[in-house]
């Protein structure tokens, strides 16, 4: 079993100091494969540190110099690129073509979108007679979940860097594979100091961002873990910034071609298993085709059993199953297709069958709350009112998906929808695009100029004429 004990810290790989560890299993064996050393407050300490140090110079560089180092960090993982989608695979369980294409691919544009905005996001504005310029927030703590571990964490590297800042990363502990890979590749990439790793745990995750060194915080993940460093950032009255969960709305219109839409839906809803947090998880199609889209989509969910990855570990296995669980005895949802248990003829590993309900409760656990898994559930509804309401009944609201022929209703609907990033007729991903949401999914923005823009501070300077 390979154990994982290393840091960045100054440019340097260097070994953990803790004496804290956990071995992790793999997802596609449930076999223990793996174990993982902790970083602790020394180790925090010596990363802040040389954050620290290196932000006064890496602050005053200039849009040119941090170009050149945000490319040579995409060539880097583009040239490491099949280590890095192969160790994500058999951390995560993410399919080799979709952990190449997304897990891989996808942080490479995003860090390309970051020096194509450069020059946007460091030039001044003018306001009557005052001269705004945008200058970085400092030495930012940032802490990233498991489902994406390369592309969260770049997705808050290049921006810090493209705003002036140095950082301090804590990635998730169940990837330790993947943070190696990544660590070797911001050694080779990014001036010392100015990207310092340190892997670890929950624990170190508080110990990071509450460190009096740190000016700000940038987090995805759970809720749950949202709250908890949410309070330690703001005992010490520091910004920050929250990218959470989601229950996304894919919406079917009356006059749309419901087989495209709904495959494009199903799609989205079980990208990386459904452990993504703007996934389609939620359906809602018109009363009269309720019947007809419930039952092509548990078609679709079929075919798809195939092609799905598992789920990271024994207790995200366990929690999606008391979901189904629960669901599947209730008397106002209605099995479609999959359901408890494991998937047919994967007797090893954890993978969960695809599954689809119907509700005929918006209120139900199922159609309320993130299951983070390959969970669909359908909903009716009546007119568009009755869209809207059910549209943003959650607590949640990061992303959305309308499918329409009518450009007008399509477009008045968006705009009363409480999301953060809303698709039309299967419009694709735009990496520069600004990503966060609305109430329970967070406070923050990433990706593009709106996410350099997290992690600078305008600054005001009147001048007489």
């Amino acid at each position: 079993m390979k154990t994982y004990s290393t840091a960045l810290v100054d440019g340097r790989i260097v070994p953990l100091e803790g004496d804290r560890n956990s071995i992790i299993a793999s997802p596609l064996t449930g076999q223990d494969d793996r174990r993982t050393c902790h970083g602790d407050a020394a180790d925090v300490d010596a990363a802040v540190n040389a954050a620290r140090t290196a932000c006064d110079a890496w602050s005053q560089t200039d849009a040119s110099t941090r170009h050149n180092v945000l490319e040579a960090l995409a060539a880097g993982i583009e040239e490491r690129s099949q280590e890095v989608a192969a160790a994500i695979t058999a951390e995560v369980g993410t399919p080799e073509k979709i952990a190449h294409a997304v897990q891989v691919g996808l942080p490479v544009h995003v860090l390309r979108g970051f020096a194509t905005e450069l020059d946007g996001a460091l030039a001044d504005e003018t306001i009557a007679h005052s001269k705004v310029q945008y200058r970085p927030v400092g030495v930012v703590a940032a802490i990233t979940p498991w489902n994406y571990p390369l592309h969260q964490p770049m997705a808050k590297i290049g921006a810090a860097l493209a705003a002036g800042c140095t950082l301090v990363m804590k990635p998730s502990d169940m990837t330790p594979r993947t943070n190696a890979l990544m660590m070797e590749i911001l050694a080779n990439t990014t001036p010392p100091g100015t990207v310092n790793v340190v892997p670890g745990d929950a624990r170190t995750g508080e110990t990071l961002s509450g460190h009096a060194d740190i000016d700000a915080v940038s987090f995805t993940g759970s809720v749950e873990g949202g709250r908890a460093v949410a309070q330690a950032a703001a005992k010490a009255l520091k910004p920050c910034f929250l990218e959470l969960g989601g229950k996304s709305a894919g919406i079917l219109l009356d006059d749309a071609a419901p087989d495209v839409a709904l495959k494009s839906m199903v799609n989205g809803g079980f990208l990386n298993s459904g452990q993504t947090c703007n996934a389609l998880t939620r359906i809602l199609v018109p009363n009269t085709m309720l019947d007809e889209a419930a039952t092509k989509i548990g078609t679709l969910a079929d075919k798809m059993a195939a092609r799905l990855g598992p789920l990271i570990s024994q207790a995200q296995f366990n929690r999606v199953q008391g979901f189904l669980e629960r669901a599947d005895k209730d008397d106002t949802v209605r099995l479609i297709a999959g359901g408890p248990g494991r998937l047919e003829g994967r007797e090893e590993g954890f993978f969960v069958r695809p599954t689809v309900f119907v509700s005929q409760n918006a209120d139900a656990d199922i159609a309320r709350e993130e299951v983070f898994g390959p969970v669909l559930v359908v909903l009716g509804y009546g007119d568009d009112d009755d869209l809207i309401a059910l549209a943003n009944g959650t607590d949640y609201g990061l992303a959305a998906a309308i499918w329409g022929n009518d450009t007008a209703r399509v477009d008045a609907i968006a705009r009363r929808l409480r999301a953060g990033q809303i698709d039309v007729n299967g419009a694709p991903f735009n990496p520069r695009a600004p990503f966060g949401g609305f109430k329970q999914s967070g406070s923050g923005r990433e990706l593009g100029l709106h996410g350099i823009r997290e992690f600078q501070r305008p600054v005001s300077i009147q001048k007489k004429s």
